[in-house]
């Protein structure tokens, strides 16, 4: 069978893509995603995500960095959704975009406003069925439903009153474009269920015979006439099949499945394309290049009470709550776990905010579990950092995953902010009312107090966000390192674009899932002006 558009990935980036073609334009389109269908129960409650992420779940997919060069070697994890929804499927539902000034910087990365918060605005705003907002920065009637925390525990309160006492006002919307202070998280859930974008744009149209969704499906190759993408082949189970477009291919599947499928179809850095044995059909040195992630620094505390979620999933606890859950949908199950954050800018308060702090209730999970008891950890994200990475082949076999390097620590500014954030962290846990609640520091723990043995700390136990970002990102014609043109179609082909999370020149300073939907909705109107490339 034919097809007009061909989308790799069922994330958030393709169902919003494969929705606006199907529904606005007609289109006959073919979604490919290499995870399972989206049915188990578990998705649809908020407070599994933990338990898919920590606990092991065939939902998410755990890849592992390269040994870190300054991380005195050591791997870490990057957890990314494998299932309908991709990642809006699994992660914790945050439902941020940013600041005004994130998408200036895009603008002046590309050499044009193609990209600026006045453009993406309205993406937003239609996507968005938000529960409290209903106004310029705000949609109330669309299918992403977006609500106010509908369970949150005492620790969530006493962060944000304290937050307040260190300065910082009460922000009642982070997503107007402005980030600076503390406030109450919106999540992409209604009712207490979870609303992915698998939710929220496929299953209202699974029916519609324009679409075609195809669930355990690896896309391994691009497939070309000449320098047009055609069509990709594709592996289901044992069998390999072959699927064609009439008008584009489009890539959506994530910042490291898509450099690595771009480059195992000749489109990449020319010399490691050919170490790897394959044809080089466009030299673009900037394919698995300029990776960027949020990492951070954790402080991690006992209470003197039952202030958060410690218990609540274990014994008659977890049978009351799953009781209450099934019953009216609140309660501990109906929330993220993390309800509450604040942006802050260490080096000036009135720049934009380099910082993202969570305040959870709960000892972030640590390899000692013998002494995890009633706890609360504040954790702070780099949302601006200047460490880059890359992602690499590992063969010219699909079957391996790809190398991913994403260079933590390689930028000394990156190095000094997680510094001076782990130390600010220390100064909120020590003022009121949380200093009240705090029993002992665990982790980095109070005997650690100089700068080296702090940083010493922070090279073990710095995480990543679960973020990754910009591996294919846009960029003016004069730039080596651009993959894509301002309106996504990569470089040197005709026929194809990235519309996920690669094409960013800069990571958002905020989670990037609502983000990655209105940039697919945007792409989406770029290729019904132009028409097909």
């Amino acid at each position: 069978m034919k097809y007009d558009y061909i989308i790799v990935g069922g994330g958030s980036s393709g169902c919003v893509a494969a929705n606006r073609l199907v529904v606005d334009h007609g289109k006959r389109v073919l979604l490919l995603e290499q995870g399972a269908v989206d049915k188990s129960m578990l998705l649809k409650m908020p407070a599994a995500t933990f338990k898919m992420l920590f606990e092991g779940s065939p939902y998410v997919k755990q890849y592992e960095s390269e040994p870190q060069l300054r991380m005195n070697g050591r791997v870490v994890r990057v957890p990314q959704g494998n299932v309908m929804g991709g990642g809006s499927s699994v992660n914790a539902m945050a439902y941020t975009r940013g600041s005004r000034q994130d998408y200036e910087r895009w603008n002046i990365a590309l050499g044009q406003p193609q990209w600026g918060w006045d453009v993406l605005l309205p993406y937003f705003k239609r996507q968005e069925g938000n529960q409290r907002f209903d106004n310029d920065a705000h949609g109330a009637e669309g299918p992403l439903k977006v609500s106010d925390p509908r369970y949150r525990v005492e620790a969530a309160d006493i962060f944000v009153r304290t937050m307040q006492r260190a300065g910082l006002p009460f922000r009642s919307d982070f997503n107007a474009g402005d980030l600076y202070g503390v406030g109450y998280l919106q999540t992409s859930t209604w009712r207490g269920e979870r609303s992915s974008a698998s939710t929220a744009f496929i299953k209202p149209i699974l029916d519609n015979p324009l679409l075609t969704v195809i669930t355990g499906a690896r896309v391994n190759k691009i497939l070309f006439d000449n320098d047009r993408a055609v069509g990709v082949e594709y592996q289901q189970k044992q069998s390999l099949h072959q699927a064609h477009a009439d008008a584009e291919v489009l890539l959506a599947a994530g910042a490291f499945a898509t450099p690595k499928l771009l480059m195992l179809s000749g489109i990449g850095p020319a010399e490691h394309l050919s170490q790897h044995g394959i044809d080089v059909r466009v030299d673009l040195p900037g394919v698995g290049e300029n990776l960027q992630d949020h990492n951070t620094a954790l402080l991690s505390m006992t209470t003197n009470g039952a202030y958060g979620y410690y218990g609540e999933d274990k014994g008659w606890p977890a049978v009351r709550n799953a009781l209450r859950y099934f019953a009216f949908h609140d309660g501990p199950i109906s929330s993220n776990g993390a309800e509450t954050m604040a942006f802050i800018n260490l080096d000036d308060p009135l720049s934009d905010p380099d910082l993202q702090i969570y305040g959870v209730g709960v000892m972030w999970p640590m390899e000692d579990e013998e002494n995890v008891t009633h706890g609360f950890t504040l954790m702070a994200n780099l949302v601006k950092p200047l460490s880059r990475g890359t992602v690499r082949l590992r063969s010219a076999n699909p079957d391996d995953e790809p190398l991913i390097n994403p260079n933590w620590l390689s930028d000394p500014s990156d190095c000094s902010r997680l510094l001076q954030a782990l130390k600010y962290l220390r100064s909120i846990a020590a003022t009121e009312p949380l200093a009240g609640i705090i029993r002992k520091e665990i982790q980095p723990g109070i005997e650690v107090q100089t700068d080296e043995a702090l940083m010493e700390y922070l090279k073990r136990t710095t995480e990543s966000n679960y973020h990754p970002v910009g591996t294919c990102k846009m960029g003016p014609d004069h730039d080596p390192m651009s993959v894509l043109h301002g309106d996504l179609c990569v470089r040197g082909v005709s026929g194809l674009r990235v519309i996920d999370a690669s094409m960013m020149p800069n990571i958002i300073s905020a989670n990037t899932n609502a983000p990655v939907m209105a940039v697919a909705d945007r792409a989406v109107t770029l290729m019904m002006a132009n028409g097909p490339i």
